[in-house]
């Protein structure tokens, strides 16, 4: 993997304190909008990117180690990181078990052996992180993924809705605070494929999702998985979040 950025280059986590079980708390205890956000991450393992049963898989920014744990139930060896020892010491507790290794730390501290994951998964990370270590992390992970392998990243988009839905949450919701304290860099499809195939990755497919199904969740969860089933079908390019799937190519013969 590449070297360390300059200290001054580096973001080292946000502004504001986030508690260790914010993840899973989201999921199973939040808002019905909310609910339905954390959900919808975790679906993506199976209708957008379907975990390898008996490959390796890397979760970078585990958080409460929720993907983590879904993606070990599927049959894949794991290892999650995560630089706040709260959420780590959180999901060893919650979710320890076989196949599962959690790790405390940066991911360019860990001196992990290249090529060797099947799949890493980066779910609403790089936008906590200037564009420099975006560009880093996406060069460290094309290290450590095998060729042939995959990474599934999300974001949100801020060619869409989202900017909206930012602007509300932070000034009417209870959730922690997001633009500056959390999100630094806003991100939308064209900049995020440049980052992508910039790494050397081939982007395999980019998409939208979570744009009205989570606000239907409040009037009724049966409804807003309709909604979500329609959303899943038409990709609609002003979707609160983008979700790409892209692999380090096999070396040429």
């Amino acid at each position: 993997m590449s070297d360390q950025l300059p200290e001054d280059a580096r973001r080292l986590g946000d502004a504001i304190a986030i508690p260790g079980d914010y993840q899973h708390r989201a999921l199973t205890e939040g808002p019905p909008v909310q609910r339905h956000w954390h959900r919808a991450k975790l679906e993506l393992l199976d209708w957008f990117c379907p975990p390898l049963p008996g490959g390796r898989a890397l979760d970078v920014g585990c958080g409460s180690g929720v993907i983590a744990d879904a993606l070990a139930t599927r049959g894949m060896e794991v290892l999650a990181v995560d630089a706040n020892p709260e959420a780590v010491r959180y999901a060893r507790t919650t979710f320890g078990r076989p196949g599962l290794e959690l790790r405390e730390g940066y991911l360019d501290e860990l001196e992990l052996p290249a090529a060797s994951f099947d799949l890493a998964t980066c779910l609403e990370i790089i936008e906590h992180v200037h564009l420099p270590q975006i560009e880093k992390l996406l060069g460290d992970l094309f290290a450590l993924i095998r060729p042939g392998g995959r990474l599934l990243l999300t974001t949100p988009n801020y060619r869409g809705l989202w900017p909206l839905v930012e602007w509300a949450a932070d000034r009417f919701a209870s959730t922690a605070n997001m633009d500056a304290d959390q999100h630094v860099t806003h991100l939308h499809r064209r900049q995020l494929r440049r980052l992508i195939e910039g790494a050397g990755f081939e982007l395999e497919r980019i998409r939208c999702y979570c744009t009205l199904a989570p606000f239907v969740a409040p009037i009724s969860a049966r409804l807003a998985r309709a909604v979500d089933g329609l959303e899943r079908r038409i990709d609609l390019p002003f979707g609160n979040l983008l979700a790409l799937v892209a692999r380090r190519p096999e070396p040429v013969r």
